[in-house]
C-alpha cells in the first residue's frame, strides 16, 4: 500500500463474495502516499476529512462522499490535506475478477474494464460502493451483499466505464417481477442472492434488479425486508416473543431484526408491541 506517516486505525480483509477484493477501511493522520502503481483496480470513498490525490496528470483534494477510482497499473500518489486527517473504505479488485463478476451479471465480458476516472462525481455510486465496503465489513445479510455489489458495478458500468460493450436493454418485465415477489412473499424466511433468484426464474442478474426497480421502486432486497416487517407486525401485536418472530422473518439475530424494523417504522418491535398490550 506504500503509506508513510501515521495511522490512527485501519482494517484490511479479504472478501471472497465481492470479486475476491481486499477490502479496507482506514482512519489516518497525516498519511502520504508516495507515487505508486497497484495491479488492482482501487474503487475508494472519503468517508471523513480530506484527502489530496494526485493522477493521470490532475490533483484533487476529495472531500467526505467523494469517489477516487484508480485503474490497475495507473501510478498515483496521495497526501492528507486540511486538518491532516482523513478516513476511507476502499475495495481493491483484479481486473480478471471485475470482468469475471460482469459476466455473471449479464454483461459481455470485457478483459479489460477501465474506469473514466480518478475523480468520480456521483452520490448514488457513493453511496453503493460504500455500501459494498460496510456490507462486507459487518457480514451483512449475503442477500443484501450480493444486490448492494451489483448496484455498485452496473453504477460504474452504466457511467463510467470506458471501452465496453453496451449494455442490455431492460424492458417492463411485470410477469417477471410478480413472480419474484410472489415467491419472496411466500418464504419470507429464505436467504438467496441475487444471482440465485435471476437463475430460479431464467434471467440475468442484470436484467432482474433493472426491471423490478423499474416496476416495483425498490430492490428485491428492499422489498423482501418491507414484506418482513409487515408480516412481523400481526405477530407482535398478538403478543409473540420477539426473538420468535425474528426467527420467523429469517432476520440474522433480533438486532438485526430490531434495526430493519426500526429503519422502517420508526420504533423498535418493542416499543411497537406495547402499544397493544392490555
Amino acid at each position: 500500500m506504500n503509506l508513510t506517516g501515521a495511522t490512527r486505525s485501519i482494517k484490511l480483509w479479504h472478501a471472497p463474495d465481492v470479486m475476491d477484493a481486499v477490502m479496507l477501511k482506514g482512519s489516518f493522520v497525516g498519511h502520504r502516499y508516495p507515487p505508486h502503481a497497484h495491479d488492482t483496480h482501487c474503487l475508494a470513498v472519503i468517508t471523513g476529512g480530506a484527502l489530496a490525490v494526485e493522477a493521470q496528470d490532475q490533483r484533487r483534494v476529495c472531500r467526505r462522499g467523494d469517489v477516487i477510482v484508480i485503474n490497475a497499473d495507473t501510478v498515483h500518489a496521495g497526501s492528507a490535506a486540511g486538518d491532516g486527517q482523513w478516513k476511507m473504505r476502499v475495495a481493491h479488485v483484479q481486473p480478471a475478477a471485475l470482468a469475471d463478476y460482469c459476466e455473471t451479471l449479464g454483461i459481455a465480458r470485457r478483459e479489460r474494464f477501465d474506469v473514466a476516472g480518478p475523480f468520480v462525481t456521483d452520490a448514488a455510486l457513493s453511496r453503493q460502493l460504500y455500501g459494498v465496503n460496510w456490507c462486507s465489513e459487518v457480514n451483512e445479510d449475503r442477500f443484501k451483499r450480493s444486490e448492494t455489489l451489483a448496484a455498485a458495478v452496473i453504477g460504474l458500468h452504466t457511467r463510467h466505464a470506458v471501452n465496453v460493450a453496451a449494455l442490455p436493454v431492460v424492458r417492463s418485465e411485470p410477469a417477471l417481477v410478480r413472480a419474484v415477489k410472489s415467491r419472496l412473499r411466500d418464504e419470507l424466511d429464505a436467504h438467496p442472492t441475487l444471482s440465485t433468484l435471476a437463475s430460479e426464474f431464467g434471467t440475468t442478474p442484470f436484467v432482474l434488479l433493472r426491471a423490478f426497480v423499474r416496476e416495483a421502486g425498490l430492490s428485491p432486497h428492499a422489498f423482501q425486508q418491507q414484506e418482513r416487517v409487515r408480516s412481523a407486525m400481526p405477530l407482535l401485536r398478538s403478543g409473540r416473543a420477539i426473538a420468535e418472530v425474528s426467527a420467523r422473518m429469517g432476520f440474522a439475530d433480533q438486532p438485526h431484526f430490531t434495526r430493519v424494523f426500526k429503519q422502517q417504522t420508526g420504533v423498535t418491535p418493542k416499543v411497537y408491541q406495547a402499544a397493544f398490550s392490555s
